[in-house]
């Protein structure tokens, strides 16, 4: 199935307008933005997909991949990864992806405490996208070998918390 199909005329027309569309509006905020003085505008509104997306992949990919599926416990199947705070706020805080998970009525610019908060109870966090992508690389080489394979994140023994009643 083509994207712009020959056979129905009226869809490909419509696809073709709406990319011209999108182009025009974004000339004219950039024309409007020139005019006036505006850089931020263009640079916040047009071009934002084209460093934003890299950013968003690097993050967002760190979720879930390479760990269980289909369990209970949220601390199995996600991954929080801890950022710099700069970082953390252009993905919205969503690199506290198991506390999203477990707590998902807390806001987004709360997650931060919230991990601080039951951090004892946590899985190990990677420190930063590096880490976080090591990991899933060698998880992904497993799993190249043996398609079965998901990886078991180490939950902390409650015996051994201090806190623990």
């Amino acid at each position: 199935m083509a994207l712009f199909p020959t056979s129905d005329r009226e869809k490909r027309f419509y696809l073709f307008n709406w990319a011209r569309l999108l182009l025009f509006g974004h000339l004219l905020i950039i024309i409007f933005s020139w005019y006036r003085g505006l850089w931020l505008i263009p640079l916040l509104i047009t071009l934002a997909p084209f460093y934003g997306g890299g950013l968003r992949y690097l993050c967002n990919n760190t979720q879930h991949t390479g760990l269980e599926d289909n369990v209970a416990d949220f601390r199995l199947c996600c991954r929080t990864v801890i950022l710099n705070p700069f970082v953390s706020f252009l993905y919205w805080h969503m690199n506290y992806h198991t506390e999203h998970h477990m707590y998902a009525a807390v806001p987004c610019y709360h997650l931060g405490r919230l991990h601080q908060l039951i951090r004892a109870q946590m899985p190990r966090c990677p420190k930063g996208l590096v880490s976080a992508w090591t990991e899933i690389i060698m998880i992904r080489k497993k799993q190249a070998t043996d398609p079965q394979y998901q990886h078991r994140l180490q939950l902390p023994n409650p015996a051994m918390d201090s806190t623990a009643n």
